[in-house]
């Protein structure tokens, strides 16, 4: 899973490279529901964070003398940085999301090709008038298609089960239900029945398979 988190403090700024170490602390060691068994504490984790910002202010006081002390101080952390990065990619969770609440830079090359895509969430809900209604969702890493199930009520109807992108229905059911499989994020819905109440239910997809289906968003279609 290496491909997924950039390794760029490596060679970076020292502004960025401060930024990262105060990101990594809040995402990692402030998330301890998501990042359970972290390979250090927070105060071993800050133990080497204050001694390489120390040896940095010292160098930058002191010049050359000093540029040894921070050289080992900068290489502990980095080493550090690399552990609690690894540990974050093994996580049997792992997804984009799970690594951009780590603080890590997450690197989005290639992504289709090697993980599910997350959930889409709804953006926009915009009523055009008589019955037809324009939803767009947020663009989701790595997807290569998107698809929404338009239901009438406020619920999935009892029967219907989702899976990789299929809802199966069951036999006789019949609330009306709409599907849009298209690779755009807007998605149009003409024809509604006016004052009547819908859902809409998002996925998305890639080769690699189809996201959990998104919680309902409903509405009540208007001629306005």
């Amino acid at each position: 899973m290496s491909i997924f988190l950039l390794d760029d403090y490596h060679d970076t700024t020292k502004p960025l490279y401060n930024t990262l170490l105060t990101k990594v602390n809040n995402g990692v060691f402030g998330h301890p529901t998501e990042f359970v068994t972290p390979p250090l504490t927070k105060a071993a984790y800050l133990i080497k964070v204050n001694a390489y910002r120390d040896a940095n202010n010292e160098y930058e006081a002191g010049g050359s003398d000093f540029k040894a002390d921070y050289e080992l101080a900068k290489g502990q952390m980095t080493n550090e940085l690399d552990i609690v990065k690894a540990y974050v990619e093994g996580l049997p969770t792992f997804s984009v999301i799970l690594g951009n609440l780590s603080g890590f830079n997450v690197n989005k090359q290639g992504i289709s090709s090697g993980l599910v895509p997350e959930t889409p969430v709804l953006r926009t809900l915009t009523r055009n008038g008589s019955g037809t209604i324009t939803f767009y969702y947020n663009a989701v890493d790595g997807a290569d298609y998107y698809g929404t199930y338009l239901v009438e009520g406020d619920v999935m109807p009892a029967g219907c089960v989702y899976t990789s992108g299929i809802l199966s229905i069951a036999k006789g059911l019949t609330a009306g239900i709409m599907h849009n499989g298209t690779k755009q994020r807007t998605k149009i819905y003409h024809n509604l029945v006016i004052n009547q109440q819908y859902t809409i239910f998002a996925y998305a997809g890639n080769p690699v398979g189809v996201s959990i289906l998104s919680e309902g968003v409903t509405f009540t279609a208007s001629n306005k």
